[in-house]
């Protein structure tokens, strides 16, 4: 009965053609055929990779699987294993908007169609990565022209599991207005760019949910391994969520990340932070571990991008002095610690009395433009990416900070001095500081501290930056110290 059940789901869910085998060849099969839900019709699949394509036969029995953009001649066949699994891995071509179907034959046929070949990226993260684009910024006008044939929308569900999961219960949809005003906002932008610069079709897989830590999206097995990050998942896991969201690392990883591995994708972008506040100096090495994990189950060095969170006011007691700014600076740190990665920032864009501002565009038009960049290889898209601190040196009474991508230059967004610029002698006391800024450097100062040892800058809850690069894009947060703040912004 499970096994009907299986078949007929999988029938009826693919929208795929199902009938006896007409074809006049030599191949012949008495095998059931249920294929996994990570093949569908309407889907993309990522161009110039190996597509493993799985499902349910009869034991000893055969399964073909022929692919429309091969040679007539070009047959996978493959024997049920015992355990009535079996698998075909096939070769993916160059991107094309021409439309493909992939069938599936044992003693009936499976027909997969409107499968396009392009880019797919994973779109994952917490509430700003899940804010829907019909609640964005401008929404009736971007829903109303939300429409895009050749980009296709899989939306994971929000489900959480103790173990690993196999299934994908969620459908590739046609982005439509009617589609894409219920899908992620900084995914569709992200795509849109894409889709326009590229010319090719683009896939896009939400998988996000409000209110999470990075620790549930990670394997749990590799957070408990780390004694730091252990103690402080489990510190989180005494104390559930009110609105019933995952809390227990591993959970939504489980769900919502295990179960794509075998749809191999170009990259990922990820919008998430808050729920890591608490302890942000952690952050590096938690994002680390998630994206290490990631990569060993889909064997690829996909690149990770990353969509730093906005400045916020300090609504909750959070273990940290400062732990906003503090995890916006650490957020920049990892994406220098993730190989391939980078950030985009948004400290321009934030509304710091509204943890979730409307401004969803620029987020993935800059999440974009980091891929174009460095995934795509487009040198005039190198000139937008936001700034970020590189490195520091003390010249008597001056410190002087290094920015990188600043090769044009630094200015200001309001054309007064460089703002929230703060020094320190070995007091730890805090100056604001006289911001001058050379090339792409700022020189601080300030006569009350005649031996400078530390800067910071944005170091605020409530007050954001005016430093911007020539191309218009914020500059990130930061400090040069590492000591514990010792005090907290009233």
């Amino acid at each position: 009965m499970k096994l009907f059940l299986i078949t007929a789901i999988s029938i009826l869910f693919f929208s795929c053609y199902a009938g006896e085998d007409k074809e006049n060849d030599e191949f012949a099969s008495n095998s059931i055929v249920v294929v996994d839900p990570i093949l569908q019709s309407g889907m993309v699949l990522q161009q110039n990779a190996v597509f493993t394509i799985t499902g349910i036969g009869t034991p000893s029995e055969k399964i073909r699987v022929k692919c429309s953009w091969e040679e007539e001649s070009v047959d996978h066949i493959t024997n049920v294993l015992d355990d009535c699994r079996w698998s075909v891995a096939v070769e993916t071509p160059d991107a094309s908007f021409a439309a493909q179907s992939i069938i599936v034959q044992g003693r009936s046929l499976l027909n997969f169609n409107n499968i396009l070949i392009g880019e797919v990226w994973l779109c994952a993260g917490q509430s700003n990565m899940y804010w829907l684009l019909k609640d964005a910024q401008n929404a009736e006008t971007e829903v109303a022209n939300a429409l895009y044939p050749n980009i296709r929308l899989l939306d994971m569900p929000r489900i959480t599991a103790d173990s690993l999961v196999d299934d994908i219960n969620a459908e590739w949809k046609v982005c439509t207005p009617e589609n894409a005003q219920w899908f992620s906002a900084v995914a569709y932008f992200f795509g849109r760019e894409l889709n326009k610069e590229l010319d090719i079709p683009i896939g896009l897989i939400a998988s996000n949910w409000g209110n999470t830590g990075a620790e549930v999206w990670t394997e749990r097995t590799l957070i408990m391994n780390d004694p730091e990050l252990a103690a402080e998942a489990l510190r989180k896991e005494a104390t559930p969520h009110s609105d019933g969201s995952p809390h227990i690392a591993g959970s939504a990883y489980n769900a919502m990340i295990y179960p794509l591995r075998n749809l191999p994708v170009a990259g990922v972008i990820w919008y998430q932070g808050e729920n890591n506040l608490d302890k942000p100096y952690l952050y590096p090495e938690l994002l680390k571990t998630m994206v290490e994990g990631w990569r060993s189950d889909w064997q690829s060095d996909f690149p990770f991008y990353i969509a730093q969170i906005c400045p916020y006011k300090r609504e909750w007691d959070f273990l940290t002095n400062y732990a906003n700014p503090a995890m916006r600076f650490m957020q920049a740190e990892a994406s220098k610690q993730i190989d391939k990665s980078g950030i985009e920032v948004n400290d321009d864009i934030g509304e710091v009395n509204n943890i979730h501002p409307k401004n969803k565009q620029d987020v993935g038009l800059r999440l974009a433009w980091l891929a174009l960049a460095d995934s795509y290889g487009k040198e005039e898209f190198d000139e937008k990416k936001c700034p970020v601190y590189d490195t520091y040196e003390v010249q008597e009474d001056r410190i002087i900070v290094h920015f990188k991508y600043a090769d044009s230059g630094l200015t200001t967004s309001d054309s007064n001095s460089p703002a929230l610029f703060e020094i320190c002698g070995s007091d730890h006391q805090f100056y604001p500081a006289e911001a001058l800024v050379d090339g792409s450097s700022v020189v601080l100062s300030n006569s009350a501290v005649k031996n400078p040892v530390a800067a910071r800058l944005g170091w605020s809850y409530t007050k954001t930056t005016n430093l911007i690069g020539v191309n218009g894009l914020p500059v990130s947060v930061f400090r040069t110290y590492n000591w514990e703040d010792e005090s907290e912004e009233q």
